[in-house]
């Protein structure tokens, strides 16, 4: 609904509706819905523009099957997931979109034109038009396929896509998304047997699902959405992993709704029942603005209106007799009396824009509504002259009066009255005497003898006994009331009153009779045709209530103008009867022609396009080229209207029909409608479903899945309920997860709370809460808190409640905790320690302000704390029961936010006896072997030993050696990049420890205008946790910084020499001020250094990748050798192997969907090969892949994977793959098969691993002796080739040094273009894929830079950053040996295995790089990497790596392999599994 800035809006005065989700402490839902259109527009966009970016269909089809995927196991719905897209919309609803996508085609025609002019570069091809996201385009079209095979491979390989109904209801279909959903849960609603506690979520971003999902008033109702920011936006774009969601829970919401209206349930003439309140609320929402009616003049949310309405709401709901809204019908009698309440808004707005000061005089004021509102805020009143002369008479005898101390024994006819002898006067101004009297403590009394009427003291409202404080206190009370009244505005007579009024009113039927005029082009007095425009107007707000409520009642209705009338004419249009006609919907192609600008003539089908060009079209009228933009009164041009003419639907249809029956078959089918479709996983069927994409989505081999029409009853024929379902449990009582205000008594009210919600102190009011103490209240001590809830769960993180263990109660003056002794526990009370008390005392500010501050939420006194853990799921113990695990991250919360108990517990993380064996493992089932034969494999339950002992079928899906690619580059990236600690830096780089520190982080800097400029390098973030990807880590707390950071610092200062030198010796300790750096400059040359500088680390910045702390990546350059490695693996023949195991213990096998907790708890490292174990996800089950990164996402780890195979839903990490083969995944998805920490060994594999260790033993004893005798002989053999060299004259790569006892060969020495090959690897990685160009280093030691700077890169005359010479590479280090990988071939193959290719030239270098002698010839237990057989050789010498490819040879660590002693690579590994 075209509510602008709604959301913002009802965030910041309700400010606790939303919740961010955050792993697994969510609701569950039942039902799951997708408004389609939202995840279209959000993964057809490159990098948020439409000039410099272009998306494949290929790549966009990748991006909605992740994002379906991912919102499906964000949610995890239990009954059904309907993903609805936009067909053809009702005649209402084209208005606006023809509008829409004339101006988008215009502002990208505009965007493309700036960007030829800036010199930008343009995308080859044509980039993606949004507009092809219209029913009836071919892109829709093979979109709907597409989604189709999607669902049928989730379906057929996810075990949750198995589990519920999937209904799919695509462009073919008539009706918006949104509405089609609420079709659906209209007619699920209507059946007899529909749960009043359904869970449903919605997943969208438009402004009116808040208003659908409000009207189906089922109170466990959400909305998913992707996090909104306001202000200043981040240029990087969020991987979908990162992206944060929120749900905006609907019982939250209906909870602030109750309290907005609490203030009249007493004051109505009839039964107050909020639900109707709810309906009535929804119908005033249709004003501010909708998708098929322009919002009411004046009326906008940025403007105050909301409140406003509001308000003249409920004034008017009191001076009804019953609710507007009857069930999606307008009372139009009660509508007719808010809009006279809520015209006095419409003045209210004529007054503040239309009042000119030379025209109007200053008695004006005098009966104008903002006249009336400036008098009461200044306690001004309207007073005519004659009532200003008796106040003037009154005044001296009631001073003298009030003087007087009275005492009890005083006597009333010793108190002088004050006689008022003009009795017309009187008679004329009686009301307003009387309300003097009342207010100045007097009794306006009359004399029936003297016929007169006087004043005199009211002593009734006199203390008799007040003492001399109070006396002087009642004076000054009446001095204040008389001035009040003497500066009091001042008219001559109510005749001159009422002409002023009619003077005024005059002038607002001018101002109005020009807004006709100026927007309609007729004059108000055309009482005919403004009577039509309201009564269109009036039948567009019963034809959105209808649709709200109802479905849509007519296709073929719209509202006929670009503007709303003005509000206090709407009542001209309410005497009317109002029915619509149903009719049918346009068919795709004329809805095409109808919404779609010239510009898109491509995605018409080109039998139509002549009639938007050709000059004899019929209705050529209909494509302007140009269209004109009013914003009446908003501000973003987004927002304007765009005065485009309504297409004629006669005139389309008979201009269409001649070209009907020349469309092609296909665009025949896309120009007739569809039905929503069922898909039903079905495990007998079991058939091949092709790609719709050959080449790029693999054909479905074994498609379990059956899809059929969905046909749900024809609105017409349901029998709607409308209210609160009976059943339904609200507030404390809500199911588990669903929010509530109520779980803690308050109070609320509206104030001005300056909350903040999106970054920015809130302007308008919110509904603060203030929270009242139930501990307190029902007098229970801490100390009884403490025996009855320490060490057990309670309920933290009110509103969204979640089971958390309570660990102590902290107050200023005693901690309560729990101290173990042995297998018990015992509570204990002590002192804080004095750092304790202070660390309270600085909590409890903290708590107190940012409740306050964020929630709108106000503690009184937080005199006590909870400190908590909180759940986070179960964990198997060994018997087969689950315990609950808790988090390790602990939390503080008000006690009196704490819940002791709820009434619907979450099930997720209830605890659990354990289940007999064969309940638990069912024979059959599927579960994942943790033994060291096959660890992660595929079981199989084929029976039972024992009560705890299983039959199993292992199956080992590979019978190769993971190849260890992944750990070689892993440390070729860490060998690349070296990292100093901050000493070691600040003593290479000579810059001081503090220093380093400041200019590192953000450092802000002052102007001679006091404005702050951030001048730090923005590397590290200590606060968040947070470092920038290649430039720092930390490590123990301590910072430690890498060459590219020295590079960067450096080049900093020598562009900024003299500013670096001033900075670093500047002694503020606050924000220094470049006037006090640059003192002997000018305020304006010194503001222009620290703008030039300022602007040069901005551009600095722009490369970066910020990650937490804890996240690390593979270079670019590693990435693609990983998954050029990989390519080639999967290529090799490979066999399965199955092996029949028996009395194997619950221990050794693992149910992966309970095992969330546990998996969570492994580690990884880059390089570790991975298995995907859960049967749902986006990755089909056992696949297996290689650590390419992870990064800390929350509370949880996501892990970068480039699996063995390209995925539907994956994607090439920003270009850094070429195939489609990764994906971020939580941790709780995989298993590490290089470091198995899950692993359970028997007793059998435990002897060979002992043995195996012996052995090991054994071997190391020998290979030390052996090693040695082998330095001698390279000892003697290096003087004797040094003593050649020297009487040849030649020179050797490489350097000697001084009192070096061993030979210097740099094996496998970088030449330069591999120095600059490693560099390039580094900096791909460290920056976002086509972003910054980066400089490449020259061959050589040093790294100059010798090419010139584009003008155009160029910030105020300065050279950019990564375009200067940062001279930081380190030079002479040899780069350690990259081993190539070897797979153990599969046995029983006959074909031949073809070895990877050997590079002849690098092999020929390498032989005359290594030193040969005549006793160190190869033998025949040594061999090159490949040799004339073509079958792999075992080389010896060396130490042997360890890991899970064993090579003789080489290196020791995670490389496999190396070299022989005859300096061979060695070309035989050993399978240790």
């Amino acid at each position: 609904m075209g509510i602008p800035k709604f959301f913002h809006f009802i965030s910041e005065r309700w400010p606790q509706i939303s919740q961010l989700i955050d792993g697994s402490q969510i609701p569950e839902f039942d039902n799951l819905y997708l408004d389609m259109n939202s995840i279209l527009h959000n993964c057809t966009h490159g990098d948020g523009t439409e000039v410099n970016s272009k998306l494949s269909e290929e790549d966009v089809y990748s991006r909605i099957f992740s994002y379906i995927d991912h919102l499906f196991h964000t949610i995890k719905p239990k009954q059904t997931f309907f993903m609805a897209i936009d067909g053809v919309a009702p005649r209402a609803k084209m208005n606006q979109q023809r509008a829409r996508r004339f101006r988008t085609a215009m502002d990208a025609e505009k965007a493309m034109q700036k960007a030829i002019e800036n010199g930008d570069e343009l995308p080859k091809g044509e980039p993606f038009d949004s507009n092809a996201i219209t029913p009836g385009t071919e892109f829709m079209a093979r979109l709907t396929d597409n989604l189709k095979y999607f669902i049928h491979d989730k379906i057929s390989n996810d075990t949750r896509w198995q589990n519920v109904q999937v209904i799919f209801s695509g462009h073919e279909v008539p009706g918006e998304g949104e509405h089609k959903i609420m079709d659906y849960i209209r007619a699920i609603r209507a059946q007899d047997d529909y749960n009043p506690n359904t869970r449903h979520c919605i997943y969208g971003l438009d402004a009116d699902l808040i208003i659908l999902g409000l009207s189906t008033h089922d109170h466990h109702f959400s909305l998913l959405r992707e996090e909104v920011t306001f202000g200043k936006r981040s240029s990087s774009v969020k991987t979908l992993e990162s992206q944060n969601f929120y749900l905006l829970h609907l019982s939250i919401l209906r909870e602030y709704l109750e309290l907005e209206f609490q203030e009249i349930t007493d004051a109505l003439q009839f039964d107050y029942d909020f639900e109707r309140v709810l309906d009535d609320f929804i119908f005033v929402l249709f004003t501010i603005g909708n998708d098929f009616l322009p919002n009411l003049p004046d009326l906008h949310l940025k403007k105050g209106a909301f409140p406003v309405l509001l308000q003249t709401f409920k004034e008017a709901l009191q001076h009804m007799d019953g609710y507007i809204n009857e069930q999606g019908k307008i009372n139009l009698a009660r509508f007719s009396i808010w809009l006279k309440y809520l015209s006095d808004f419409e003045y209210l707005n004529f007054e503040k824009k239309d009042i000119d000061v030379n025209w109007f005089n200053q008695q004006l004021e005098n009966i104008s509504l903002e006249g009336e509102r400036k008098r009461q805020r200044m306690g001004k009143r309207l007073l005519m002259k004659q009532q200003k002369k008796l106040i003037g008479a009154v005044k001296p005898w009631l001073l003298k009066s009030v003087q007087r101390k009275m005492t009890p024994d005083v006597d009333e006819n010793d108190i002088e009255i004050f006689p008022l002898e003009e009795k017309e006067v009187v008679l004329a101004n009686l009301d307003f005497l009387k309300e003097f009297a009342f207010n100045l403590g007097l009794i306006l009394a009359h004399s029936q003898s003297k016929d007169m009427y006087y004043f005199k003291l009211d002593l009734d409202s006199i203390n008799m006994q007040e003492t001399d404080e109070e006396h002087e206190a009642r004076i000054h009370e009446t001095r204040r009331s008389i001035k009040k009244y003497e500066q009091g505005v001042v008219i001559a007579s109510e005749e001159e009153l009422e002409e002023e009024r009619e003077i005024y009113s005059e002038r607002f039927v001018e101002w109005k009779d020009k807004y006709y005029k100026d927007k309609l082009e007729f004059s108000i007095k055309d009482t005919d045709k403004l009577k039509e425009m309201t009564e269109n107007y009036v039948e567009g707000l019963q034809w959105v209530l209808y649709y709200y409520y109802r479905g849509c009642p007519s296709w073929s209705w719209y509202y006929r103008y670009h503007y709303a009338p003005r509000i206090s004419d709407i009542i001209k249009g309410i005497d009317q009867k109002i029915e619509f006609e149903k009719g049918t919907p346009f068919k795709p192609f004329q809805q095409l022609m109808a919404v779609l600008p010239e510009r898109s003539k491509n995605l018409i089908p080109v039998v139509y396009r002549p009639l938007m060009y050709d000059e004899h079209s019929p209705i050529l009228d209909f494509y302007p080229n140009e269209v004109e933009l009013d914003l009446n009164g908003k501000t973003a041009d987004w927002e304007a209207v765009v005065k485009i003419s309504f297409v004629d639907q006669k005139r389309l249809i008979e201009a269409m029909a001649p070209y009907d029956a020349k469309l092609s078959p296909e665009e025949k089918k896309r120009n007739s409608f569809g039905t929503d479709l069922i898909f039903i996983f079905n495990p007998q069927v079991d058939t091949i479903y092709k790609t719709p994409l050959s080449g790029f989505f693999n054909d479905i081999e074994h498609n379990h899945c059956i899809e059929r029409e969905f046909i749900t009853e024809s609105p017409e024929n349901i029998k709607f309920l409308f209210g609160l379902p009976k059943g339904a449990k609200l507030g404390a009582s809500a199911l588990a997860g669903f929010p509530s205000l109520k779980t803690v008594p308050l109070t609320a009210g509206l104030e001005y709370n300056s909350s903040v919600v999106f970054n920015f102190p809130s302007k308008q009011q919110s509904m603060v809460l203030h929270i009242q103490d139930v501990f307190k209240e029902n007098h229970i001590s801490l100390s009884d808190l403490a025996k009855r809830h320490i060490g057990k769960v309670i309920y933290s993180r009110w509103p969204y409640l979640r089971e958390s263990k309570l660990l102590s109660i902290i107050t200023e003056d005693t901690i309560y905790e729990s101290i173990s002794t042995g297998k018990t526990s015992k509570l204990m009370e002590r002192r804080p320690q004095d750092f304790e008390r202070k660390e309270f005392r600085e909590l409890k500010h903290s708590l107190k302000s940012n409740y306050q501050r964020t929630k709108a939420v106000i503690l009184d006194d937080v005199y006590a704390v909870a400190k908590v853990i909180p759940v986070n799921g179960l964990v198997r113990n060994q018997d087969g029961s689950y315990s609950k695990s808790f988090s390790d991250e602990i939390e503080f919360y008000p006690l009196q936010l704490i819940v002791e108990d709820v009434e619907n517990k979450d099930e997720r993380f209830a605890e659990k006896e354990a289940l007999p064996i064969d309940k638990e493992f069912p024979e059959g089932s599927k579960v994942v072997f943790l033994g060291d034969y096959a660890y992660g494999g595929e079981a199989t339950i084929d029976g039972y030993n024992s009560a705890t002992r299983l039959k199993l079928t292992v199956k080992k899906s590979s019978i190769r050696a993971e190849p260890n690619i992944g750990k070689v580059r892993a440390k070729l990236d860490s060998q690349a990049l070296k990292y100093y600690s901050t000493q070691a830096f600040s003593k290479i780089t000579r810059v001081h420890p503090l220093f380093l520190s400041k200019i590192t982080s953000r450092y802000l800097v002052v102007d001679s205008k006091k404005k702050s400029y951030n001048v730090g390098l923005m590397i590290k973030f200590k606060a968040r946790n947070q470092k920038v990807l290649g430039y720092a880590r930390c490590s123990s707390n301590n910072w430690e910084y890498s060459d590219l950071a020295r590079g960067l610092l450096e080049q900093f200062r020598s562009t900024f020499p003299e500013f670096f030198i001033r900075l670093s010796n500047s002694k503020e300790q606050a924000i220094p001020s470049i006037t006090d750096i640059f003192s002997d400059k000018s305020p304006a040359e010194a503001d222009a250094i620290l703008k030039s500088v300022a602007d040069w680390v901005s551009e600095a910045r722009k490369p970066f990748v910020v990650v937490s702390l804890e996240s690390d990546s593979l270079t670019k350059a590693s990435m693609a050798a990983v998954e050029s490695e990989i390519i080639k693996y999967v290529s090799l023949p490979d066999s399965t192997e199955e092996k029949k195991l028996a009395k194997v213990p619950r221990e050794a096998i693992l149910n992966a969907e309970s095992s969330y907790v546990l998996l969570r708890s492994q580690r990884f490292h880059l390089g570790d090969r991975v298995m995907y174990i859960q049967a749902s996800g986006k990755v089909p089950l056992h696949s297996k892949g290689t650590v390419v990164g992870y990064t800390t996402i929350g509370k949880n780890v996501s892990i970068q994977v480039l699996f063995d195979n390209e995925i539907v839903a994956g994607n090439n990490f920003g270009g850094r793959l070429q195939t489609r083969r990764g994906l971020g995944l939580d941790s709780s998805f995989l298993l590490n098969l290089s470091d198995r920490q899950l692993i359970y060994h028997s007793k059998a594999s435990k002897d060979v691993q002992k043995k195996s260790t012996t052995t090991s033993n054994s071997k190391q004893s020998m290979l030390a002796k052996k090693k040695k005798v082998e330095e001698l002989k390279k000892k003697q053999a290096h003087e004797l080739l040094n003593h050649i060299k020297k009487d040849n004259g030649k020179e050797e790569n490489g350097s000697e040094t001084s009192g070096q006892t061993g030979p210097q060969i740099s094996v496998n020495a970088l030449n330069p273009s591999a120095a600059s090959n490693v560099f390039n690897a580094v900096l791909n990685q460290i920056q976002p894929v086509m972003q910054h160009p980066i400089p490449q280093p020259p061959p050589g030691t040093a790294l100059p830079y010798n090419f010139p700077v584009p003008p155009s890169m160029m910030v105020n005359g300065v050279a950019p950053p990564h375009m200067m010479p940062p001279q930081f590479l380190p030079n002479g280090q040899p780069m350690a040996p990259i081993p190539v990988p070897q797979y153990s071939q599969a046995p029983k193959v006959e074909q031949p295995v073809n070895e990877p290719a050997v590079d002849e030239e690098a092999s020929r270098s390498l032989k005359n790089l290594l030193l040969h002698d005549d006793h160190e010839k190869p033998s025949g237990k040594s061999g090159d990497v490949g040799n004339s057989s073509g079958k792999p050789t075992r080389g010896r010498g060396g130490n042997r790596g360890r890991g899970n490819n064993r090579g003789r040879g080489g290196s020791r660590g995670g490389k496999r392999g190396g070299f022989s002693r005859g300096g061979k690579a060695s070309g035989k590994s050993e399978n240790s599994a």
